[in-house]
């Protein structure tokens, strides 16, 4: 069977949502994770892509444009998840080079320092380390 890489549909939400819980992403209702596709989909900076095999979706990757004010502005991969009984078997590397093949540029990727594999599998497909930084994030009451 072959892997076929499209680009993804607001019906595939559900399956999109599955196929994430088996990277702890936080787990979104039904109607969270399809608002979330969805405003992803109609827009201009990000794009979201599936694997599909056997009809089922087995992994996704979803790219965005990072404009910045005062450096050179990029693509980051903002999320990239494989099914784990079809890791392995290039499904992540077949995502990862579909959006660089359609979209030239430069592109980033953050990974969990905990997530070695995944620092692994980014370097065995060209991607360089580049630096270490801290993450900091604040929650605003003001509406």
């Amino acid at each position: 069977m072959a892997i076929i890489i499209r680009a993804a549909l607001a019906s595939d939400s559900q399956e999109i949502a599955q196929v994430s819980e088996h990277l702890g992403y936080t787990s979104l209702s039904p109607a969270e994770s399809h608002a979330n596709l969805v405003a992803l989909l109609d827009s201009p900076d990000d794009k979201v892509f599936v694997a599909q095999l056997g009809g089922r979706i087995v992994g996704w990757i979803h790219v965005f444009f990072a404009r910045r004010l005062a450096s050179n502005s990029f693509y980051e991969i903002g999320g990239l998840v494989v099914l784990p009984d079809t890791r392995g078997q290039g499904v992540g590397r077949m995502l990862v080079k579909h959006v660089l093949a359609h979209q030239p540029g430069q592109y980033r990727v953050r990974c969990n320092e905990v997530r070695t594999d995944a620092h692994a599998f980014y370097g065995s497909i060209g991607f360089k380390h580049s630096k270490v930084q801290h993450v900091f994030r604040a929650v605003s009451d003001n509406k």
